[in-house]
């Protein structure tokens, strides 16, 4: 356990990291106010050339601008942060890869069938249907599916043949919909990267290798660049980009064969989020720089769009966001056996154990009668015991560390007056927020959790039957040793009895993002389709900024970063096999994005 922990570590370079992205997106949002052409741009010419101009440097992007590079193709990177790696540096590091090379070692049999069906099945379970040859998706969506399979494992081996990624299979993680009757191999195909001394490394160590090969080649990477406009042809071929550098100059930079967008996706554009979200969305662990760029850029040449109202969902705490949008860490499975969650009424409202995205989802349900979220916010409750036996594994704090969003009380009316008094102190960030029954319902709540425990029987939730639940919690609820309560003294280790007597303790989580996944709906060969659903000659598209192929599902662990990886690869395969565009003719800068 203390082994695979240590490989989980990586905090202090993550808030570093942030920190960094934090300042260069601030500064890159000023320049884009004011700003003047460089000498280049002001005579006609180009200030850089490449065949192939990538937009981005996290997964998706590497993987574009390395398969690219080693097809032949000369690259250059442009990155709006000050720091390489996006959001994937701060990723935790699985990825998704169905019918990978150690199953296939092990005889895991993963056919294309049975994961098509898997996928679809999670996709689109609204047009869902066993006895259909594409499971009731439509052709488009499915061909997407088809795509990722067909390449994923390539991909991944592609970029270990050539010395850029070394992977390895030592967690064996199930996925998130273990249970489904079409999910044939529910273990065995989350994979990581591997750090040199043969540990599992979190998504800092995939971006360290995937950079060295970057490096390695002197592929051009020009930080704190933002990309502000496509520059196209007289054909409406993309040709090339216009970027504001970190003084506001304006750099013009020519794409021979194509550009490829692998930005991110739009977590940080409030009114984006605003308008697309199916309801509030408090916070992202996506880097600052996630500001949908490419949902506009991609706009002015005509871009289709796609999977706006979906996401990579995540709880957070709720003070965090406040604090900053971009937060540090999700809650990938609330820690400690005596917790509960509970809404505003007091009342359990999901399987607290469930995987992270969809007991997110729960926040966004929709009470006609009373015209509100009842679960606005959800109330993480526990007692002392979660406090002293699990403190440390996050957001519990480490004991006798403190921290400023835990919420506590004496007794449970106690508790809901604290609670009320913090979300009354963060009104004008939150709205009006008012507990209603809280105390004697959370009384009532516990009281039946209780007698689950015992039994260890959720009969409102089956909290604990899921294979999901009980592998989660070793990883989530680390108990401390040299305390005097006891472990393993009920039927269920997801559940124990609450104490009798206070102190209580609560944390106020939110609904949030890893990042989201909507953008420019993209074809099986990473190609950038306009309204009419034909290519943008000369466009691809790869990772959070486009319309994901997952749709409003998460199979199981990573397959935000095995998608990344696999579009990226393919854009960079297919843009790698075009021919140089007239760049002779362009459109007048009136054309483009102001």
């Amino acid at each position: 356990m203390s082994k695979n922990q240590k490989s989980m570590g990586a905090e202090p370079s993550r808030r570093k990291f942030l920190r960094s992205t934090v300042a260069g997106s601030a500064a890159g949002l000023a320049g884009i106010s004011s700003f003047a052409v460089s000498d280049a741009h002001a005579a006609g010419k180009w200030d850089q050339e490449a065949d192939i101009l990538v937009v981005g440097t996290g997964a998706a992007a590497s993987s574009a601008a390395i398969t690219a590079a080693q097809s032949g193709s000369s690259v250059i990177m442009v990155e709006k942060a000050p720091v390489y790696g996006g959001t994937s540096a701060k990723a935790d590091g699985g990825m998704w890869v169905p019918n990978n090379r150690f199953m296939r070692a092990q005889g895991k049999a993963d056919s294309r069938n049975d994961a098509l069906r898997y996928m679809a099945r999670c996709a689109r379970p609204h047009l869902y249907r066993a006895d259909d040859p594409q499971f009731g998706m439509p052709e488009s969506e499915f061909k997407l599916l088809e795509a990722f399979y067909d390449n994923s494992s390539k991909a991944f081996e592609f970029l270990e043949g050539i010395g850029a990624l070394k992977t390895t299979a030592v967690l064996s993680l199930p996925d998130y919909y273990d249970s489904a009757p079409e999910n044939k191999a529910p273990q065995g195909r989350m994979i990581m990267s591997e750090r040199p001394d043969g540990q599992f490394g979190p998504g800092l160590e995939l971006i360290r290798q995937l950079k060295a090969w970057v490096d390695s080649k002197k592929i051009p990477v020009l930080l704190k660049h933002r990309v502000r406009n496509l520059v196209r042809n007289d054909k409406g071929e993309v040709v090339g980009l216009e970027a504001t550098n970190a003084n506001g100059d304006v750099v013009l930079l020519r794409a021979r064969k194509a550009v490829i967008f692998a930005t991110g996706g739009f977590s940080h554009n409030q009114e984006l989020i605003r308008n697309f979200q199916p309801g509030p969305v408090y916070g992202a662990c996506a880097v600052p720089s996630a500001e949908g760029d490419f949902v506009a850029i991609a706009q002015t040449a005509g871009a289709k769009l796609g999977n706006m109202v979906n996401a990579w969902r995540m709880q957070l705490v709720l003070d965090h966001s406040l604090e900053m949008r971009s937060v540090p860490k999700g809650i990938w499975q609330p820690p400690g056996d005596s917790m509960i969650m509970v809404n505003k009424y007091g009342e359990r409202v999901v399987n607290e154990k469930h995987n992270y995205h969809d007991r997110s989802r729960v926040h966004f349900n929709w009470d006609a009668n009373r015209e509100e979220y009842p679960n606005q916010f959800l109330f993480m409750v526990y007692d002392r015991r979660v406090e002293e036996l699990f403190g440390g594994n996050f957001p519990l704090p480490a004991p006798g560390a403190g921290a400023p969003y835990v919420i506590s009380g004496n007794t449970l009316e106690e508790l809901g007056q604290a609670i009320q008094a913090r979300l009354d102190q963060n009104v004008k960030k939150v709205g009006e927020v008012r507990l209603k029954g809280f105390a004697q319902n959370l009384a009532k709540t516990i009281t039946t959790f209780n007698r689950y425990a015992q039994t260890g029987n959720d009969e409102q939730f089956q909290r604990g039957e899921f294979r999901w639940d009980k592998e989660w919690q070793v990883y989530t609820s680390i108990p401390r040793s040299g305390t005097s309560w006891k472990t393993d003294e009920m039927p269920s280790k997801t559940m124990h009895p609450f104490q009798a007597e206070g102190p209580y303790f609560a944390i106020i989580l939110a609904p949030g993002v890893l990042d989201t996944n909507g953008g420019p709906v993209i074809n099986p060969v990473a190609q950038v389709m306009d309204a009419s659903n034909r290519p943008i000659p000369g466009l691809y598209g790869a990772g959070n900024c486009i319309s994901s192929p997952a749709a409003q599902s998460y199979w199981g662990a990573g397959p935000t970063l095995s998608l990344a990886i696999t579009f990226g690869h393919l854009a960079g395969v297919n843009a790698a096999k075009e021919s140089a565009k007239d760049a002779s003719h362009i459109q007048a800068a009136g054309n483009r994005r102001k």
